[in-house]
């Protein structure tokens, strides 16, 4: 291949690298995948330190109710719906959550006697220390098992734990629901979880040290929680299979009214009470003055009807979590859709969590009242977002070249570095754009002059493939335990990368594995910079020149 049309692979080589880096970061906001009973929904949302922005949502029925344990039955029909879902969003982020019904899980708040956060982490791994303080929990073989500490008191002997545990193979239908929509999942919460998370980080932070109570009703698991004093508590509505099945029509009738639906009222508002009382006597809850309404149902002031002035001196209120959300004109219909502002609030609370990958301080992060990603990797920069991040940039980076030049990186080097399920789905993407874009080819030549422009700053840094070889080795070069979340090309400075490592002994690795795949013409020029539980780390590189 001739030197200029090498020269052009590498520039727009050279141009996609650079376009990669503002698309990195969307590594910071999470895909939210949301199963409603009857309806699915994809958010990409944008939160600020100041004010919150919508990038993505597609929301729409399906063909059949699905109920609240729908992934076993209907596993490839919702495979298709979610992957069509994100393609009609446009989402441009890679990291993916979802949030499994919470009746999957078992929840339990235990009282321990006191010890360190160390002590607790190694007791933990062995399932016989919550048997321990709880008889019931004598089934953990098999499954996941995470925990929280909600209150720590050494003068009073005492430290509260929430607890939640889920079967092993739930876990692994959701993430390979995920993965077989073509997205890469990074959190697979409890949906009470992420609701709460959504609630706590929309308040100011007066609202934050007081107490409050949400009314969750969802198809076969209705739940309150409360939030008092930095703790949660959470307590089944005990409504009947009967005044369930009512609940499930009542969404369908324009008007509630009669004696037959305020005898369904007083009884679904009694359990309401109930469960109340139960929180404020065994948990000394102070007793709220207003309760938030969250439904999964399409409808929600019909179920509003039978709660409202029926909950003592508790005021309801429909919780709207689109309040104050910059939704884009094309996507407000999909919030049309519903007639239940309540109704993307767990969505929200998982779109709004991230892994820190910016390197931000974790006081400037949109705060958490829980903190459980049921991954078995999560306490971990997992190995999968570390691969994402870099084939982000691969796939553009391959997308030009296939187009451009066709065999710098060639079909036999490609599969090299696919090696994970997700990167083939980046892969596969990129090739089918590749080929749409080959199809406008004829029209592109503007572009290309553009492109050719850049060729002398190329020049400057690496000739011929040196850009195609190290990005190919890119992936195996870096070590488990740090992640990359930039890379930039400077005509003077040379690649420039930067990311997060757990310990300062994986920026070593990382750079001990760039000298031994000798394609540096030096040392790279490495700082870095402690950050709370993390190590922060920018490199400067001087590819050698490859003919």
């Amino acid at each position: 291949m001739g030197v200029d049309c090498m020269s052009r692979a590498e520039a727009f080589l050279s141009g996609a690298v650079q376009i990669a880096g503002p698309l990195l970061r969307r590594q910071e906001r999470i895909v939210a995948v949301k199963l409603h009973p009857d309806a699915v929904s994809v958010v990409q949302l944008h939160p600020t330190l100041d004010d919150w922005e919508m990038d993505r949502l597609v929301s729409w029925s399906l063909e059949n109710a699905i109920g609240r344990s729908p992934v076993q039955d209907n596993f490839s029909y919702l495979a298709n719906q979610i992957s069509a879902a994100a393609e009609e969003a446009g989402v441009d982020g890679v990291d993916a959550g979802i949030s499994i019904p919470h009746s999957l899980f078992d929840v339990r708040i235990l009282q321990l006697p006191y010890m360190e956060e160390d002590e607790l982490a190694d007791e933990a791994d062995e399932p016989e220390f919550w048997e321990e303080f709880d008889p019931e929990l004598n089934n953990l073989v098999g499954k996941v098992v995470r925990y929280q500490i909600l209150y720590a008191n050494e003068g009073e002997d005492r430290i509260d734990v929430m607890i939640a545990s889920l079967p092993v193979g739930e876990l692994e239908r959701y993430r390979a629901l995920m993965l077989d929509a073509n997205l890469i999942p990074v959190f697979v919460e409890n949906e009470l979880f992420s609701l709460v998370n959504g609630i706590y980080a929309r308040m100011s932070t007066d609202e934050r040290f007081k107490p409050f109570f949400v009314i969750h009703l969802c198809p076969g698991n209705n739940q309150i929680i409360a939030h008092f004093r930095g703790r949660i508590y959470m307590h089944k509505i005990n409504i009947s299979d009967f005044d369930e099945a009512l609940l499930m029509e009542l969404e369908r009738i324009d008007e509630v009214e009669g004696d037959f639906w305020e005898e369904v009222a007083i009884r679904v508002s009694e359990q309401v009470k109930q469960a109340i009382a139960f929180l404020v006597e065994t948990y000394d809850v102070q007793t709220p003055d207003k309760v938030f309404l969250v439904s999964e149902y399409r409808e929600i002031e019909n179920f509003y009807y039978l709660l409202d002035n029926r909950l003592g001196m508790a005021r309801v209120i429909i919780y709207d979590a689109m309040d104050d959300v910059d939704v884009p004109i094309e996507h407000q219909k999909y919030v049309d859709f519903f007639a239940n502002p309540s109704i993307f609030t767990t969505a929200i609370g998982l779109a709004t969590q991230g892994l820190n990958i910016e390197g931000r301080a974790h006081n400037d992060l949109h705060s958490r009242l829980i903190s459980m990603n049921f991954l078995e990797d999560a306490p971990r920069i997992k190995r999968n977002r570390q691969l994402a991040a870099v084939n982000r940039i691969l796939s553009l980076a391959i997308m030009a070249v296939i187009l451009f030049s066709g065999t710098v990186l060639g079909v036999n080097t490609v599969p090299a570095y696919l090696q994970t399920r997700e990167a083939s789905a980046q892969y596969s993407a990129a090739e089918g754009a590749a080929r749409a874009e080959a199809l406008r080819r004829d029209i592109n030549e503007k572009k290309m002059a553009e492109i050719n422009g850049i060729i002398t700053d190329i020049r400057a840094n690496a000739a011929n493939r040196g850009y195609g070889m190290f990005l190919t080795q890119l992936p195996s070069l870096l070590p488990v335990g740090a992640e990359l979340q930039r890379l930039e090309i400077d005509e003077k400075q040379g690649v420039i990368m930067s990311g997060l490592a757990l310990e300062n002994a994986a920026i070593n690795e990382l750079k001990s594995n760039l000298r031994s795949a000798k394609i540096l013409r030096r040392d790279p020029k490495v700082e870095t910079e402690k950050d709370g539980d993390y190590w922060r780390f920018s490199m400067t590189l001087a590819l050698s020149r490859m003919q």
